[in-house]
């Protein structure tokens, strides 16, 4: 018998940590919760396994062979016993990343490296046919009245319905970190979703104003509360994984609008213009400081093709140069 044991920013407008945690149903991971203030270390996971040594000791096999004569010969097998010794494996602690109390990111324990992330990403999230708009990452904006700082892309399909639009996941070997499902009511009564995706290394993945989210995403964030507002609920660590190419929704945004907020944040060092932000933008600590420019990592014709594109009200980015 095998006994195998286990143990499981951001800114006002663009994320809001709101502290609930759901907890998967197929581990006995301790719910963990995080808050944009707090570094949450995870306790680490160990599995090991033991096969014990097994002795197998055949019984002498006896022969008779009788011939004409009278003398009988007898002529005795014995099979040697044999041995396999135990063995053990043990598994490398879950790595997660949370923010400080200085809204810097941490890991848990000590990461893998990354790879490149021209060879990390290679699926565009969206048809490129259907492209009107690349909005840059690293751009201002405004909420209204109010100046926001914008760290993520927006992809635009004007010409499309926005629920015949496909969203595949980019890259290769990350995991759910946290969601957030809402209605924006002013606008349209289609759920929003938006999944915020780690990789170990440390790289975070940001898709927002999904539609329609496939049956396996559905059920995996259903717990997940909605809200009127962008407040996120974090997800147990390493639990859900999804795989480059693997399709997470089929439509993006509303009938009103149809567009893809997508953003890359390379959690391991703070980008060029943290001070900056740091000083203008304190709100944005988390998410402004990290996010890097991702229109590289498709390839020299997605990135030529992006480059072409119209970037709409604010055509400069200060991560894109």
């Amino acid at each position: 018998m095998l006994l195998v044991a286990g143990c499981g920013g951001s800114s006002s407008s663009e994320l809001e940590a709101s502290g609930q945690r759901i907890a998967a149903a197929t581990t006995a991971a301790p719910t963990v919760t995080v808050t944009p203030a707090t570094t949450v270390v995870a306790p680490p996971s160990t599995t090991t396994t033991t096969t014990a040594a097994l002795t197998v000791t055949a019984a002498p096999v006896t022969t008779v062979v009788a011939p004409a004569s009278t003398n009988i010969a007898t002529v005795t097998t014995i099979r040697i016993a044999t041995t396999t010794s135990p063995t053990t494996s043990t598994s490398a602690p879950m790595v997660r990343w949370n923010t400080n109390s200085e809204n810097e990111w941490a890991p848990s324990s000590d990461p893998p490296p990354c790879e490149p992330f021209e060879e990390i990403f290679s699926v565009f999230p969206i048809d490129t046919n259907f492209l009107t708009q690349f909005a840059r990452p690293g751009r201002t904006g405004a909420d209204g009245a109010t100046p926001i700082y914008i760290a993520h892309g927006a992809l635009r399909a004007d010409n499309s319905q926005y629920d015949q639009i496909s969203v595949k996941f980019p890259a290769e070997g990350f995991s759910l970190y946290a969601a957030n499902r809402r209605f924006e009511e002013a606008i349209s009564n289609e759920e929003q979703v938006k999944l915020l995706f780690h990789h170990p290394c440390g790289i975070q993945v940001w898709i927002d104003h999904l539609a329609k989210v496939t049956d396996r995403w559905a059920s995996i964030i259903k717990d997940v509360p909605i809200t009127k507002s962008s407040r996120i609920t974090f997800m147990p660590a390493g639990t859900y994984q999804v795989q480059a190419g693997e399709e997470l929704a089929k439509g993006i945004g509303h009938d009103y609008s149809t567009y893809l907020d997508f953003g890359v944040y390379d959690l391991r060092n703070k980008n060029s213009i943290a001070e900056m932000i740091a000083n203008e933008w304190p709100d944005y600590r988390s998410t402004a400081d990290y996010a890097i420019c991702w229109s590289t990592f498709f390839g020299p014709a997605t990135e030529q093709l992006l480059e072409a594109l119209p970037a709409g009200a604010v055509d400069t980015s200060d991560y894109c140069q």
